[in-house]
């Protein structure tokens, strides 16, 4: 059986350590991880209330380089997620996969800006990892191009329903890929590793969960700390 591949969502956490990524790839290393990930979103791609609090945290796009560099010296890939064409441009040059997230879900133009990016000739090939809330017919047209990760959501996710969603999203692709199998991940935001460790076991070759290097950091209300990832990976390394 095809190993997981492991993601270490960073998501907006190294904002509290001024972007500084040395700690965050150096742990995620140690915890078994095998790729680090950014989010590139920009402050006024949501709704005017929250954009005050998103500028605070958002990723400085001339710091890219630096995080890929970082992540390349720990022995890790680094991805990042996208929301606009200039990042679909940037993360294509520089990371090792791109990623689209739930909320861009219905935004076809993104898709095929990634899609034609990460084919391009000047560009090394990329993995598009696609995360997706909802089942529809056409995942199964995708092949080989862009995995789906199923995911929820909600941060943080109840347990409960991650489970309830991990056994729904297996039966999903089990049927819609019954020739040949397909590729497969699942993104995580519960505080538990458990809802990772039974995807794998259902047939996941990628997950996502966000990782925190201290429990006051921004997003570790939906993360995993150092000692917990590495338990995670542990037990998914045992499937």
């Amino acid at each position: 059986m095809a190993k997981c591949f492991v993601i270490a969502e960073l998501g907006s956490n190294p904002a509290r350590y001024g972007w500084q990524f040395n700690d965050f790839c150096a742990n995620a290393k140690l915890t078994g991880a095998d790729a680090v990930k950014v989010q590139l979103f920009l402050h006024d791609h949501f709704p005017l209330a929250e954009q005050n609090d998103k500028r605070k945290v958002e990723f400085p796009r001339e710091r890219l380089l630096d995080f890929v560099s970082m992540a390349h010296l720990s022995g890790l890939q680094a991805g990042a997620s996208v929301f606009d064409a200039e990042a679909v441009e940037l993360v294509a040059r520089h990371c090792d996969f791109i990623k689209l997230a739930a909320r861009e879900q219905d935004n076809n133009v993104l898709v095929n800006n990634a899609v034609f990016a990460s084919q391009q000739s000047h560009f090394p090939s990329k993995q598009i990892y696609r995360s997706i809330s909802r089942p529809s017919d056409t995942y199964a047209s995708w092949g080989s191009i862009i995995i789906p990760f199923a995911t929820i959501p909600e941060y943080p996710t109840r347990l409960i329903d991650a489970l309830r969603g991990v056994f729904k999203w297996a039966k999903f692709f089990k049927h819609h890929y019954r020739i040949g199998g397909t590729n497969w991940g699942w993104s995580s935001h519960t505080r538990s590793i458990w809802d990772c460790v039974l995807a794998a076991r259902l047939g996941a070759r990628v997950i996502e969960k966000h990782f925190a290097l201290n429990c006051d950091d921004i997003e570790a209300g939906h993360s995993l700390l150092p000692a917990d990832f590495k338990h995670m990976t542990d037990w998914i390394r045992r499937v």
